[in-house]
This record gives C-alpha cells, structure tokens and sequence, in this order.
C-alpha cells in the first residue's frame, strides 16, 4: 500500500519533492512535539536538508475526547511558522503514539479512536476518500526511489488495536507502571495490521524503515515498550525472519531522550531501534540512565531530533543513524554499511545451529558462559526446554533443569517455592513439577547463580508460562 500525500497547500510539487521515484537521501524524523511551546527546533530540521520528514508520534499533545479541541490544537502546529517552512521543504509522514491519538498511554479502549483518526487524516492532508479513512488504524506505507536505491518506510500503528497493558502491583515513582503480559490473546498490531506488515515486507527495497510510536528493543524500563507484550515483540521478530526482510532499521520515539538500541534477533543481521524524543519534550537535565543492555553508547537527554543519512553515491552505500539536539549538532553517529543488513551476511547467534552448549535462551539471544555474565542479577526473560524436573526431600522446593546434567556449568535451574508452587496449584494444576517437564518454559525472573551455577528464583506463579 503505497500512497503519494498532498500535505495541506504548502507541499513543494513543484520541485518533485513528493515525487515517490525522487531518491531519497537524508530522512529526518522526530517525535513529541507539545503544540503550545516554542518550536525553535524547526530551524535546525530544515537546516539538516531533509527530503522527507517523519513524524513518530506524539505530534501533538491532544489528550481529549473534544474533536474540537484536538483540531485546535492541531491547527497551533499547523499554524506555527518553523512548520509552515517545512512542509515547503519536504514531505511529511507519519503515524500517531498516545498524546496526538487522544490519552495518556491509551490503547483500542479509547472511546474516540475512530473520529481521532479522520482528524489526524484530515490535519495531515488525506484526501476524503482516500482508503485510509476507512481502515481501522494509521498504518501506512511508502516506497521511495528506483529499485536500486528504494526506500521503503512503513509507518506502524501501535495504538488503534493494542490491548490493555498489564499494570505492575507495586508502582515506584518514576519507574513506570507496567510489566510484561504474557497473555497470548493480548494485541499490539491487531491481526489484519500483522496481516498487512507481512505483505509489506516481502516486497522489495534496499533500506527498510519501520517507525513504531514505542521502543521495540529496549526492555528493562517500565514503560510503554513492545516487551510489555512480549509474544507480539517475538512475532515481530519471526515475521522479519520469515520474510527475509533486508535493510531493516527501527525508528521510534516516545520515551523523551534518544538512544540507539541493537539487538541480535536472528536475522543473521544485527536489527538497529534508533530513538527519538522530544522534538521539544525532551529530558531538560542530565539523568542517570534507564537501563538498557542493548544501548549502544550513550542516552541523550535534551530536545533532539533523529536522521537516517544514507550515501548512495558508494559501491556499496553506507547509512548513517544520528542523533541530533535541536541546534542540529550531532550527538550520537552510527555509520554501517547498508550490505550489513543483508540476511545471510553474518552468522547470527540466534540462528538454528549457533555453537551453542544450551538449548536456552536469554532476552532471545542463546544462553553460554559470556551471557550469564552480561545478565546476572538482571531481570531476564528465559526460555528453555526442561529437560529434568526434580525437588529437595521435604518437597518445598521444585527444580527445573535445562540440561540432563545438573551439574554442567550451563545448566540453567528454575527453582518453584512452595508459595509459588501452592499458586499454580490454585490455578488448576495438581502437580507443578510433571506439568513443566518435558516441555518448553517462559520464566521472566532474575538471574543469579547458586554454587557458581545459573538459576533464577520464580517469584510469583505469573512469571511462568509454557511455551506454546
């Protein structure tokens, strides 16, 4: 689905810049813009020489049920000058996060989702009867340039269709409120967006774009993120591997500072999140970092704004993923070949057939020696097949084991206490321990060892699942 915008009277047709066969080069893109603070920003996003522009979200701060009053505040971004020159410059797309769709971390239960979308349609130049106002969501695609440099950006949805999110049962002030759900009915996409997402993928492009409104890699914080769901964030990444997607890098927004984020997910290419937030509500002062294994070098705080720079001149292009605070200065550069996102092109550690002793995984990547460094005492999310079960002589304790030999330095042993075993019990499972064995388990705990060994101590019955 790929469709050519008209953004209100001021589009620059006239120089080709929304031309869908124009090569694209430079791509801005940034996220939470609250309409009634200054926007000095503009003047450094224009600087940067955008030929597209992408908003990620949170483009306005609506936060109401009044169409009304969404459309003021619209018309307050629409009428400021910085982004009156920009829409002279160059194409703007973009999806929606939960301030612009209408309230504080809403999901399908906001009651006004349906007439918030034709608004946002409507402020962001949609013709009337373009199929978009009929489709349930603002999940959008584009392709950019000819084949032997074409830009594909697929604007993700993560609002229209997402499921409540599973509250935490103590919350600590400015930690956030949620925790992971492993509740296979829950949703982020919805089944006809997934439907189409496929669709998408497989058809051809050198780079590949996907912006999500919410981090996709990051999964320590507490906040909105896709490993608050993480059977959808699991189906995401099987559905790059299925399709065999190249040039696959993530643009998000959302959390107010900006990283870059990668993580090994098996595409036997390393899958880049690059986030962006806030165009004007970023963190004002230095804080000490969320946590984030997956944060390549720094967490930006400031007002900022990202760029995909992408030098088609070279045999082989590079791609530059930037940081930049809202003079324009970059803050943070990653410069990789575009070949690298190429599926085949390094052996990914989470591919089938990794040199790996244990058949577990931690956080996706495949459990050895380097990782129970890098993640004890971390909360984790492990699977693994237990391969024998077992409890001490008076019964209190139930083991889980991930190897025949208990004793193997990689063997990983989920330990159940009795509290923990009486409450799989009261869910109608008579006897915990033969229940798991022999089968594949999901333990979202923290990972610590006992006699120089891995375990992880199951805290409450929620926290283990079987694997379907």
């Amino acid at each position: 689905m790929v469709r050519r915008i008209a953004l209100l009277l001021f589009a620059a047709l006239a120089l080709g810049a929304d031309d869908p066969t124009t090569v694209r080069s430079r791509i801005v893109f940034g996220s939470c813009v609250h309409q009634d603070k200054p926007q000095p920003f503009w003047d450094a996003v224009i600087a940067a020489k955008p030929d597209l522009f992408i908003f990620a979200g949170d483009n306005i701060y609506g936060d109401t049920e009044d169409m009304d009053v969404l459309r003021a505040k619209y018309k307050k971004l629409g009428d400021e000058p910085g982004y009156q020159k920009l829409l002279k410059t160059c194409p703007v797309i973009a999806t929606w996060d939960d301030h612009d769709y209408g309230a504080n971390d809403a999901g399908a239960e906001y009651p006004k989702r349906a007439e918030s979308q034709q608004v946002f349609l409507d402020f962001f130049g949609f013709a009337k009867d373009d199929a978009l106002r009929s489709q349930k969501g603002v999940y959008q695609s584009y392709i950019y340039g000819p084949p032997e440099k074409s830009v594909q950006v697929i604007l993700l949805d993560t609002r229209y269709h997402r499921s409540p999110l599973r509250k935490k049962g103590k919350i600590v002030p400015n930690e956030g409120p949620f925790e992971a759900s492993f509740d296979k009915t829950t949703t982020i996409l919805g089944e006809e967006q997934w439907k189409w997402l496929g669709g998408e993928l497989k058809k051809p492009a050198k780079l590949r774009l996907i912006v999500s409104s919410i981090q996709v890699l990051s999964q320590e914080h507490h906040w909105e993120k896709w490993a608050n769901l993480p059977h959808e964030r699991e189906r995401l990444f099987k559905l790059l591997q299925e399709t065999k997607a190249e040039g696959v890098v993530i643009l998000s927004g959302d959390r107010h500072h900006a990283e870059l984020s990668v993580v090994d997910v098996g595409l036997s290419y390393p899958l880049f999140d690059l986030t962006s937030s806030g165009l004007n509500e970023g963190f004002k002062r230095w804080r000490f970092p969320e946590p984030n294994r997956s944060r390549v070098a720094a967490m930006f705080s400031g007002n900022n704004f990202g760029a995909v720079i992408i030098d088609w001149s070279q045999p082989d292009p590079t791609v530059r993923l930037q940081i930049r605070d809202d003079a324009g200065e970059i803050m943070q550069q990653e410069k990789i070949s575009l070949e690298l996102l190429k599926p085949g092109l390094m052996k990914s550690a989470g591919a089938a057939g990794a040199n790996v002793a244990s058949a577990a995984t931690i956080d996706g990547l495949p459990f050895d020696a380097e990782k129970l460094k890098m993640f004890l005492d971390k909360e984790i999310t492990l699977e693994m097949p237990v391969v024998g079960a077992g409890s001490n002589k008076t019964g209190s304790l139930i083991f889980l084991n991930s190897m025949n030999d208990r004793n193997n330095a990689l063997n990983i042993t989920v330990v159940i206490n009795k509290k923990v075993a009486d409450q799989i019990k009261a869910g109608g499972i008579a006897d915990p321990k033969m229940h798991f064995n022999k089968k594949t388990i999901r333990v979202v705990g923290t990972l610590s060892t006992f006699q120089d060994r891995p375990q992880i101590m199951v805290a409450e019955a929620s926290k283990i699942t079987l694997k379907e």
